[in-house]
């Protein structure tokens, strides 16, 4: 009995060690990729007060292809209300620095009906999408100009402007905002106007608002706003005061509230994940929210009301 106890370990030593010696080796499994038929990749985002529409259109690529996609030229781009009622349309002669590029003579519009995206390049499969514009948001604001100090570790005391808003929350639909603070500031010496330049922006502690990291702006949605008895009513947010922001006071501040489709929201939401995934290698990748029939790119459409803030 002692002896085939002593054989046993021995055994389990033996192979562990050897064991050790394939994981020092190192093990390789090789995974054949299935192959890849590219296909058309389209992103449209238009806001009813843009005065140009862009469409980015490439193609898809397998992970093993060192190009990577490739923007597609040839391409035709239309946008139509319902099948037929044709918009807008963008072609060969619009493809400038790798996108299609239309200058409006006025701006995009708004659109009360649904409104159709159709793509077709030579050598790929048509693709196709459709969105509906939100209503133009509705806006009531209470801004406070230096209302709140707060404290930083890197910057000591900080002086904040507080901003509350209150938008409409639909009850049979989605509702989500996009938000931006804009300063209009000018050149102290020459009095030129510098343009306005958008201002960073916070909240804290409400669920209901969140940090875009793709244009820096607040996303602010009804889908988290179940537990808030004034749906999106009394949101509040921060920005460190203009008048800090660059040595000198603004002359003009505005705020620009940018309703979204739910489309656009879900592709904003799911590239905010996909930015802020870390560089955890085992972690499960995150898939980017399409509404394009080949399931890639997203056609997502806005609407946005200015207020000037006193």
């Amino acid at each position: 009995m002692k002896n085939n106890f002593i054989f046993s370990i021995a055994l389990t030593a033996a192979i562990g060690f050897v064991s050790c010696d394939r994981f020092a080796d190192g093990v390789v499994h090789e995974i054949e990729f299935p192959e890849h038929t590219p296909r058309l990749a389209v992103t449209v985002i238009a806001g009813d007060t843009d005065n140009q529409i862009v469409a980015q259109v490439t193609s898809t690529a397998s992970v093993l292809d060192a190009a990577g996609p490739l923007p597609v030229d040839g391409a035709v781009i239309s946008l139509s209300l319902g099948e037929e009622d044709i918009v807008y349309t963008l072609g060969e002669d619009d493809f400038v620095d790798f996108a299609y590029k239309l200058t409006l003579d006025d701006t995009f519009g708004h659109f009360d009906g649904m409104m159709t995206l159709n793509v077709d390049a030579p050598g790929f499969d048509p693709v196709t999408a459709s969105n509906m514009m939100p209503p133009i948001p509705e806006v009531s604001l209470t801004y406070e100009y230096r209302g709140d100090t707060t404290n930083s570790p890197w910057y000591g005391e900080v002086i904040q402007d507080v901003y509350t808003l209150d938008l409409v929350n639909h009850s049979d639909v989605d509702d989500s905002y996009l938000i931006y603070v804009d300063a209009l500031y000018i050149d102290a010496f020459t009095l030129d106007t510098l343009g306005w330049n958008q201002v960073w922006l916070r909240n804290q502690n409400d669920q209901r608002i969140t940090q875009e990291p793709i244009t820096g702006g607040l996303i602010v949605s009804d889908m988290n706003a179940s537990g808030w008895s004034n749906g999106l009513e009394d949101l509040t947010f921060f920005s460190k005061s203009t008048e800090d922001e660059k040595g000198v006071e603004s002359v003009a501040l505005r705020m620009r509230v940018k309703a979204l489709s739910p489309e656009l929201a879900k592709f904003y939401e799911s590239a905010g994940d996909y930015l802020s995934g870390g560089f955890d290698f085992f972690a499960e990748p995150t898939l980017m929210y399409s509404n394009i029939s080949s399931g890639f790119g997203c056609f997502g459409l806005s609407s946005q009301t200015i207020v000037d803030i006193e």
